[in-house]
């Protein structure tokens, strides 16, 4: 991440809600001069002002490059059961992730049979796509990428949609590319999680130059049934401790030490509940 200097204003710009567009919002918290506000509206949060030149910073920094060099056997196992979760969906046979980052879970895919695309524009995360022989990378922004109308019977977006400019654009970009009846299954930050309750502005997730847009399962529901989506599920996952600040970067103390004794019991709890710290959403293209 380059050196930011957050008092310089040149380097910021004001945005609308992506979500529907208007510019009421109230502030909730600033997180290294990052404002994190909330829509009057519809509830969205969002970094307001962000960072100018934000996907320009994703082409060369952010996070696509980031992640495991080398898998170990459970993670493994994780990306095969995801997979057999979609296989029932597997029509064209094509499949499409948003934010592919080093392509561990399309190279498993294409040991399925899957063929396989890749949404990428980190440059190093692109040359690790095609070095792993996944050579079908478009690199353009999740908001504005080409390909075929109903084209895919799955798109997957990991960890992508909090790092978009305009999550909107993405979503109805991938309803277009995929097929009737397909398959999108995504994960984020839960903004509403008891992660954020217990570790307030300083939990680890928010970055206000990386993580721009954070979401709840209301919002992530109104996003998704704004382009068509239908039958969508979300569960949630996981409880943590961790708070941070990034300029310069380093941990914080955790801040209720009287929760680190039951952190694994509520982790093993909180996912029967919409208070987890990952959201993991699932959902189907209407057929029309």
């Amino acid at each position: 991440m380059p050196e930011l200097t957050m008092n310089k204003e040149s380097r910021l710009t004001t945005v609308l809600c992506d979500l529907c567009g208007t510019d009421e919002q109230d502030l909730l918290f600033v997180k290294e001069g990052f404002r994190h506000v909330r829509c009057r509206n519809c509830g969205m949060v969002f970094v307001n002002p962000r960072l100018k030149g934000h996907v320009e910073v994703q082409k060369i920094t952010g996070t696509g490059a980031m992640g495991e060099d080398r898998l170990t056997s459970a993670h493994i196992r994780r990306i095969k059961k995801e997979l057999e979760g979609m296989e029932s969906f597997r029509k064209l046979n094509r499949i499409l992730e948003v934010g592919a980052g080093k392509g561990w879970f399309l190279l498993e895919a294409s040991k399925d049979g899957w063929e396989t695309w890749a949404i990428e524009i980190n440059s190093i995360a692109v040359q690790e796509l095609k070095a792993k022989g996944l050579a079908q990378v478009i690199v353009q922004p999740a908001e504005s990428f080409e390909a075929p109308n109903n084209f895919f019977d799955v798109a997957r977006a990991w960890d992508v949609i909090e790092h978009l400019e305009s999550p909107r654009k993405a979503i109805a970009n991938i309803h277009r590319a995929l097929r009737p009846g397909g398959l999108l299954r995504l994960s984020t930050t839960n903004f509403a999680s008891l992660s954020h309750w217990v570790n307030g502005p300083e939990w680890v997730y928010f970055n206000g130059a990386d993580h721009i847009h954070l979401f709840e399962p209301s919002t992530m529901t109104r996003l998704l049934e704004a382009y068509g989506f239908c039958k969508i599920r979300i569960r949630t996952k996981s409880f943590n401790l961790r708070r941070k600040l990034y300029y310069p970067e380093h941990d914080l103390p955790t801040g209720l030490n009287i929760l680190v004794p039951f952190r694994k019991l509520i982790d093993e709890t909180i996912r029967f509940t919409l208070y987890g710290h990952q959201m993991i959403v699932t959902a189907k293209k209407g057929h029309r």
